[in-house]
């Protein structure tokens, strides 16, 4: 196949890794330039087999191009969705869904707060009454561009204390590579990953597969893994996975 890659979306190591890899197997690619408030991005090659990797700007971008296998982002990246097929081995199956507008929604001095869908609007994280309110007053009437309104969907969850959290990368329902980015609450990668997460994970691709490829975020709570997310690989940060591994399972599912 052949790899565009938006230049510099990941941090700087892993963005290098991932041309390393490419590099090694010979693959061609190209790297691109995305530019604010543009939807669309200039790219050099006529092939179709193409892969893109970058922001999630992209990504919405790319759907609409003649690329095969192309972009990976579909309807299933939303909590939404697979929370009928995950159910309770969800972290947040507990969410109350409410909209971005909504002013009382929720009886807790502080929450975790999410879009339901994998479109990065904002990163999930841990809000009081106040800071929300703050950040929903910015974004609706501060004047500058947010892909955030008032009917925006957002999943609103009780606080856990998570021991660690892992990035596995799915291809053709296996498991092909991991990477802990947390651990005790604070950002640590480390590619060595337990047995015990890549099985539970490879459980839960069995009971539903959001596409070809795809991410799925695991959190350690109380000894027991549990489902924080999934996400699209076009557009997953790579913390320490095995991009070489990555790369190989891409080009044996797609490339025909």
């Amino acid at each position: 196949m052949y790899y565009i890659v938006q230049e510099n979306v990941f941090n700087e190591e892993n963005y290098n890794n991932l041309i390393l890899a490419l590099n090694r197997l010979n693959l061609p690619y190209e790297i691109v330039k995305i530019l604010p408030f543009i939807d669309s991005f200039e790219f050099k090659t006529k092939r179709r087999d193409v892969f893109p990797f970058g922001a999630v700007k992209m990504s919405k971008i790319s759907r609409h191009l003649d690329w095969i296998p192309g972009s990976q982002l579909n309807d299933n990246h939303d909590f939404q969705v697979y929370k009928e097929y995950y159910r309770e081995n969800l972290l947040n199956y507990d969410s109350k869904i409410i909209k971005f507008g909504d002013e009382s929604f929720f009886n807790k001095e502080i929450f975790f707060a999410r879009p339901t869908k994998d479109t990065k609007a904002f990163t999930g994280r841990i809000f009081d009454m106040e800071q929300w309110e703050n950040f929903r007053n910015d974004q609706l009437h501060n004047g500058h561009i947010s892909i955030l309104d008032t009917d925006t969907e957002i999943q609103i969850s009780t606080v856990k204390k998570i021991q660690k959290e892992i990035r596995f990368w799915i291809v053709k329902g296996e498991v092909v590579t991991a990477s802990q980015y947390q651990l005790g609450g604070r950002y640590c990668l480390n590619e060595v990953v337990d047995r015990d997460a890549y099985n539970f994970c490879q459980k839960m691709v069995k009971l539903f597969e959001l596409n070809d490829t795809f991410v799925m975020d695991l959190a350690l709570i109380n000894n027991e893994y549990k489902i924080v997310e999934c996400g699209c690989t076009n557009s997953a940060g790579f913390y320490r996975a095995d991009l070489q591994k990555l790369i190989i399972a891409l080009e044996n599912a797609f490339n025909k």
